[in-house]
């Protein structure tokens, strides 16, 4: 199965919602953290409370990382809108320091893996309709609502640290899209 981005926002919206309503704040913060950073799921899930707050309490302006898979840099601006969803989040479980933002609930000391992730994401993406989910669909979801917002594939391929504009609109579904629109175009009688 290939993972596909969500193309129709009101279901990534749906999904946020469902899992408001039906699963821990901890699944409902890694959804929303996905859709709005566009960092693979490995990262995500060794993001630490000190990777966002600072000593005082406040907000990072940028979350700083090396990736896990391409080794480089990364900064990332914190959007102002997720900020107090976050303060609300880390506030809920007291989270300070050096703990994960993702913890396990049966090892608080330790992030949760990137099949639990899997595993407690995919029943909302079912529930609202969504399929070929996989937990790299957040950072494909935001990846092609950023090019059918800008349609600059150079600002996605930066943004996903690709080379080639070819495999970021592979990446993020437009090439299908694109057919799909061709199919539609064409008709003889």
């Amino acid at each position: 199965m290939k993972t596909e981005p969500i193309r129709n926002a009101g279901k990534v919206k749906a999904i946020i919602k469902y899992l408001d309503k039906h699963s821990y704040p901890r699944d409902a913060m890694l959804f929303r953290m996905g859709v709005n950073t566009a960092l693979r799921i490995s990262d995500l899930l060794k993001l630490r409370y000190s990777d966002i707050i600072n000593d005082k309490g406040d907000f990072l302006e940028y979350v700083n990382l090396r990736e896990q898979k391409t080794k480089k840099d990364k900064r990332i601006a914190l959007n102002g809108k997720i900020k107090p969803k976050l303060k609300e989040y880390c506030s809920g479980y007291e989270l300070f320091g050096n703990d994960y933002l993702f913890f396990s609930y049966k090892n608080p000391h330790k992030a949760i893996d990137r099949t639990q992730a899997w595993r407690v994401l995919t029943p909302a993406a079912k529930y609202c309709g969504i399929e070929n989910f996989g937990c790299h669909s957040m950072r494909k979801t935001f990846a092609y609502h950023l090019y059918q917002k800008n349609k600059s594939i150079a600002e996605v391929m930066e943004v996903l640290n690709h080379k080639s504009p070819l495999v970021t609109m592979r990446y993020i579904g437009i090439n299908q899209d694109q057919i799909d629109k061709a199919y539609q175009d064409i008709y003889f009688d």
